[in-house]
């Protein structure tokens, strides 16, 4: 279970998966480069997560076997991540994520339909979560830019080694 903040560029798949057959080298260092690029928004989500927004999400629920709380603030601060996905079932390349369960149902809990816990959390947004969507937008021109160059180097060292 993640919930995920993400900004749209076109052309990115392609070039990262040749550029992984060009040289593995690179595609890890693209994915160092990408991390780098969203530390910002990390971090500004990271600050955001409250340390216990209700006191029930301290209890330990499970759901089919599965741990879904309690929720842990510097869990939640760990469970913000950014990962590149190239696979075919993704539409997103480069994702700002959240990993930990407690924290990804704090972020959407109540956003799809009207529920008392999403109700005491407060409300958000369909479509948006409660921190990453604004940690996204607080850094947003700043991410748009460094994965527009990013991606135009990416491309420019693709196009080089196809001649």
């Amino acid at each position: 279970m993640t919930t995920t903040a993400n900004i749209s560029l076109v052309g990115v798949e392609d070039a990262i998966k040749q550029l992984r057959k060009i040289d593995p080298e690179l595609r890890k260092q693209f994915n160092r480069d990408a991390k780098d690029i969203a530390a910002p928004a990390i971090t500004t989500a990271q600050r955001n997560y409250p340390e216990m927004p209700l006191s029930g999400m301290a209890r330990q629920w499970q759901s089919k076997g599965r741990i879904l709380f309690p929720y842990v603030a510097a869990k939640a601060r760990r469970g913000a991540k950014v990962k590149v996905d190239t696979s075919r079932k993704t539409s997103n390349v480069i994702l700002i994520q959240q990993t930990e369960p407690g924290a990804v149902i704090f972020e959407t809990a109540g956003r799809k339909t009207n529920n008392v816990l999403g109700r005491n959390l407060g409300p958000v947004d369909a479509g948006q979560t409660r921190v990453l969507s604004k940690a996204v937008e607080s850094n947003r021109r700043q991410l748009e830019d460094g994965f527009e160059k990013l991606v135009k180097d990416v491309m420019r060292r693709v196009n080089e080694d196809m001649r």
